[in-house]
């Protein structure tokens, strides 16, 4: 296989050896080209169930009482399932080899995700709805992740953050999201990660980076519900600890060439490569699409998940 390598510029061939398989610079015509593979830092696949439902507010919409759970709640456990799977499948032949899902459902909603995730991809960040939940599902899970501050007791949010702590797993809220009002709830509780923050004041986002805490933007979502903040996201474009989510699943497809074609319009693709691509896998795709290309690095936003070729542990030479 004769390739490009998005990050060097390099051409080279891909050689399969024995229990290895290596990527050998050489001058070639490449046709196919090699990029680092995609962390999706942000998903609801659960909501999987419930895909292109009709406009609606934001709260009518995935608030504690609107559409997606009502949806959730009547659906079968094994519908649910079948398509979170088909939803991990889709990111992972985009060029995904970690999602992080914000795993509402408790140690069930748990479950049924380690049930779907067939591919062992998904880094689950789990909802618990009370203490001795969070206390059994911090020895499972990847870590928790909450809704606003606006959702939650905003003592059960500190007693799990230190849960937290004492186990060394995440702890991510979304805050931000709509307006600024549950901004600083979520930064006091020292999170590890912030969801949105496209409605942040500058002070508040500011504060946040300063803090070092990694923010995730899902520019698609956002601009569903009209909340699309472009001159946040060029500040955060600028920030080492920016990463990209696709959110929702019942209105965004969780691939990353999804998420990384839309923000192409908005933000150069060099930075949103930085973002996305932290994965410790290699993708190789076909180059058919960045034909006559100037940069195949920019050249990204044109590929498609058909285009994937092979997702694998690839060793320079």
């Amino acid at each position: 296989m004769k390739c490009i390598f998005v990050e060097s510029g390099e051409t080279g061939e891909i050689i399969f050896e024995e229990n290895r398989i290596v990527f050998e610079p050489k001058r070639v015509e490449p046709n196919y080209v090699i990029f680092r593979s995609f962390v999706n830092a942000h998903t609801h696949l659960g909501d999987s169930v419930a895909k292109d439902p009709e406009r609606m507010s934001l709260e009518e919409l995935v608030g504690p009482e609107g559409y997606k759970f009502k949806i959730l709640n009547s659906a079968k456990e094994n519908e649910i399932v079948e398509e979170m799977e088909r939803s991990i499948e889709l990111a992972y032949k985009s060029g995904t080899t970690e999602v992080y899902d914000f795993r509402e459902g408790g140690i069930r909603g748990f479950e049924l995700l380690r049930e779907a995730d067939k591919r062992g991809i998904v880094r689950a960040l789990t909802r618990p709805s009370n203490l001795e939940e969070a206390e059994i599902l911090s020895e499972k899970s990847h870590g928790f992740g909450f809704s606003s501050v606006r959702d939650h007791d905003k003592s059960f949010l500190e007693e799990c953050r230190e849960i937290a702590k004492k186990k060394k797993i995440l702890f991510a809220i979304h805050a931000g999201e709509k307006d600024n009002e549950d901004v600083e709830g979520a930064i006091a509780l020292e999170p590890d990660m912030l969801v949105h923050m496209n409605m942040a004041d500058k002070s508040s986002l500011k504060k946040a980076m300063d803090e070092g805490i990694a923010i995730v933007s899902c520019a698609r979502s956002n601009a569903f519900f009209g909340l699309l903040n472009l001159e946040n996201l060029k500040i955060l474009s600028e920030y080492d600890n920016w990463m990209i989510g696709t959110d929702n699943v019942m209105i965004s497809t969780p691939s990353l060439l999804d998420e990384f074609k839309f923000l192409s319009y908005f933000i150069p693709e060099e930075k949103i490569y930085r973002a996305a691509a932290r994965g410790k896998s290699f993708v190789v795709a076909r180059i058919d699409k960045l034909s006559r290309s100037k940069n195949p690095l920019r050249g990204l936003k044109r590929l498609e998940s058909c285009d994937v070729v092979m997702i694998a542990q690839i060793e320079f030479g």
